[in-house]
């Protein structure tokens, strides 16, 4: 009998050990995985995290540590959709994360959007997928139900709160339209806003997005506006990215401050 008793007693004190701290102090227990294509998009994020590890996998850096008290990994992924899609499945398999954050910077397809503003996506499309010659509408996989991957509303809610804090920068939310490409020409603009209604162009958020949805891991794709899409979008591109990825990175870190507010 004294046996059992000492067995449920060490069963009691392994549950309660186990449980997490940051439950007990009122704040979410969960793990952010944050994907940044390239370094400037980065680099303001990982100043501000406390990192206690450093991980290198499929040649990715993974920094893993807390960021404004939440559990959070953040990884460069690098430029177009295999990449993204890599460091999206590693966050998700090995880190065991919660939801994707896909902070970075995009070309407006939109004329209301202007440099440094922010988009905060509803959804994304893979704007290069293309197979009708099977009978297939643009951006869909023939094995796939899905064309446009819808990001979580609540994250959607919490970026729109956070993007308050920004001043002197608007915030809108809109579709993201993917692929391997930079899109400058003015006929390929065209064809992209007529086939996808899209908002903005770039070459990670729609992998992401697929990623996510296999999961079934919420997500949401944060992108400030670097240039316009036109001719000679190149050369703005330079000029304005780091003042977009500094507005991003700012969002994101602000959406974090919220979560234990987040319903």
């Amino acid at each position: 009998m004294m046996k059992w008793i000492k067995y449920i007693l060490l069963l009691a004190m392994l549950f309660n050990i186990s449980t997490p701290v940051a439950a007990s102090q009122g704040k979410p227990s969960i793990t952010i995985g944050i994907i940044a294509p390239m370094e400037e998009e980065l680099k303001l994020l990982r100043s501000k995290m406390e990192i206690e590890s450093t991980e290198k996998l499929a040649n990715f850096e993974f920094y893993k540590g807390t960021l404004d008290g939440v559990d959070t990994v953040l990884v460069r992924s690098g430029i177009g959709k295999v990449n993204s899609a890599v460091a999206a499945q590693i966050l998700i398999t090995l880190y065991k994360v919660n939801f994707l954050i896909n902070s970075g910077v995009a070309g407006a397809l939109n004329p209301k959007l202007k440099v440094g503003d922010i988009l905060i996506s509803k959804d994304a499309v893979q704007h290069d997928v293309d197979q009708t010659a099977i009978d297939e509408p643009p951006g869909k996989f023939e094995d796939s139900d899905v064309i446009y991957y819808k990001a979580d509303e609540r994250l959607i809610r919490l970026a729109q709160e956070a993007a308050k804090g920004l001043p002197g920068v608007k915030s809108y939310v809109g579709r993201v339209a993917s692929g391997d490409q930079f899109v400058s020409e003015e006929k390929r603009k065209n064809e992209i806003i007529s086939t996808f209604q899209a908002d903005v162009v770039e070459m990670e958020g729609g992998a992401i997005g697929q990623v996510a949805y296999l999961n079934r891991i919420p997500y949401i794709i944060i992108r400030s506006i670097s240039d316009p899409v036109s001719e000679g979008g190149g050369e703005d591109y330079q000029n304005f990215v780091k003042l977009a990825a500094k507005n991003a990175g700012y969002l994101i870190e602000e959406m974090i401050k919220r979560l234990p507010e987040s319903d």
